[in-house]
């Protein structure tokens, strides 16, 4: 019994720590980071960039994707689209409301 109370202690412990923004989850902030990628959401699908959905570079930087497959959907689009999708993708998650 104490092992699971301690076990539950750490892990919230642990994900309190690991959670600096409210929305953010460890792993969607060290996905854009280790990855560093211009976006941390995918321009394609709106999830959060991971690193199996790989990378492209795109005038001059990295655009990250959440899985395998949007970096063709990404290729097939045009720069007018390209641009619009990565400001679609960001400006969706900016204006979640976390607190409801």
């Amino acid at each position: 019994m104490r092992y699971l109370i301690f076990s539950l202690l750490s892990l919230s412990l642990a994900v309190s720590i690991g959670c600096t923004q409210e929305g953010t989850t460890p792993a969607n902030s060290e996905a854009a980071t280790t990855l560093n990628t211009i976006n941390e959401h995918c321009p394609i699908m709106g999830g959060d960039v991971t690193a199996e959905g790989g990378t492209v570079e795109w005038n001059g930087e990295t655009v990250g994707f959440c899985c395998d497959g949007c970096s063709e959907k990404w290729q097939a689009l045009s720069e007018e689209e390209k641009k619009a999708a990565l400001a679609k993708a960001e400006e969706a998650h900016e204006s979640h409301d976390y607190e409801s």
